[in-house]
């Protein structure tokens, strides 16, 4: 009996494991586009002014990354430099086969989001963020960031996958606890039962939520 019994939840781990392979490589041919919620603050009634004056995308991606946590793009879809500013993430099968891509929404990027998260930053830390066009944009403290990692990607496990993101931003500029030049670095993760596109668009919301906080604690200082 103890046999049978130990057969049988061998055969159940089995067919659990093969359904979350299934999942995964059903969801996972072609790009997916994912809307992201991006951070939004609201600039108090008095305080010091900043304007971020560039947020630069400075990605690297790779054609055949050896860690999924690299940027890449499927070759049998757009590679252009659009697509790259907009690319947040890859799928892959259960067995971590890169296959289609996760992208952002056209009139979204990635600069874009990590703009907004860190100008919420500002604005919760007690600053006025100035853009362009406001009559206190030119005498505003500038700073610059420049966005050297910035990606989402799934481990498959036996029991559960994982979903992760992870960020590198660089902040120049002469305000709060930045100093010159700084770098922020955040990961964050969760584990799923199989992924879906929101769970792609909650693990990115909630790095861009990692990378405010971070910011904040920067300003703090």
């Amino acid at each position: 009996m103890s046999n049978q019994i130990k057969m049988g939840g061998r055969m159940a781990r089995a067919m659990v494991y093969s359904f979350a392979v299934a999942t995964l490589m059903g969801c996972a041919l072609g790009r997916d586009v994912v809307a992201v919620k991006a951070p939004a603050g609201t600039n108090p009634s008095k305080g010091q002014a900043v304007r971020i004056e560039s947020v630069l995308d400075n990605r690297k991606f790779e054609v055949a990354p050896a860690s999924p946590d690299i940027p890449s793009l499927d070759d049998a879809e757009d590679n252009g430099q659009s697509a790259k500013e907009r690319a947040i993430g890859r799928k892959r099968n259960g067995y971590g086969k890169a296959l289609g891509d996760i992208v952002l929404p056209e009139g979204q990027s990635v600069s874009g989001l990590t703009e907004a998260a860190i100008a919420t930053a500002f604005q919760e830390s007690g600053y006025i963020v100035a853009r362009k066009g406001d009559a206190n944009y030119d005498a505003a403290l500038p700073v610059s960031a420049r966005v050297n990692e910035f990606w989402a990607w799934i481990k498959p496990g036996f029991w559960a996958i994982t979903t992760n993101q992870k960020s590198e931003v660089e902040l120049q500029g002469n305000v709060g606890g930045i100093k010159d030049k700084q770098v922020l670095k955040t990961e964050v993760s969760e584990s799923k039962q199989m992924v879906t596109g929101d769970d792609w668009r909650e693990i990115v919301e909630k790095g861009l939520k990692a990378l405010t906080d971070q910011t904040k604690q920067l300003l703090a200082r």
